[in-house]
């Protein structure tokens, strides 16, 4: 994880001029709703990077560090839906369209776009976001739906009524200044 911060600080322009933001604490949460069945699961352990100079932002989520409330449903998703040893992480790679003052406190509605890496099919896409400002930290919280088809994720059939189509996504993260 710490390669991945640096090289991730690197690619963003780290240098005397950016103010990079590196995540000091992260919580990513799917929800699969069904009349069937409700899945749900929390990563905790990812660490985003943004460049408040430019709005680059980068957030790699590694799948096995997904948390389900049943070992099986952990087991399936890593074996069966997303391959986890094959395709490791779930990756957003991006700017914060808007250009937001980290110096003053308070909330900025904003729009991300960039390109989201799951189950190695990489998709353009745009989220609504806020970045709050406070003392120094910046939190920032997405909510966004992925259709799992489109990232090429099979149910199969007998799964279909316990598997949503659309998978609920919420991104919670509190990021501080990255001290060189």
């Amino acid at each position: 994880m710490k390669k991945f911060l640096t090289i991730t600080a690197l690619a963003l322009g780290l240098n005397g001029f950016s103010q990079i933001y590196i995540g000091d604490k992260c919580k990513i949460t799917f929800f699969s709703e069904t009349p069937l069945e409700n899945i749900e699961a929390t990563n905790t352990i990812t660490k985003p990077v943004y460049n408040a100079t430019t709005g680059d932002f980068v957030i790699q989520a590694q799948q096995n560090a997904f948390i389900f409330k049943s070992a099986l449903m952990q087991e399936h998703y890593h074996e069966n839906y997303m391959e986890s040893e094959k395709f490791p992480y779930a990756t957003f790679k991006g700017k914060v369209l808007e250009s937001i003052d980290c110096t003053k406190d308070g909330v900025n509605n904003v729009m991300m776009s960039g390109t989201l890496t799951m189950h190695g099919v990489e998709m353009p896409r745009t989220m609504k976001g806020t970045i709050t400002i406070k003392q120094g930290r910046i939190i920032m919280d997405s909510d966004f739906e992925v259709k799992v088809i489109d990232h090429k994720i099979k149910v199969p059939k007998l799964y279909r009524k316990k598997i949503a189509e659309i998978i609920k996504v919420n991104v919670h993260a509190e990021l501080v200044l990255f001290k060189k």
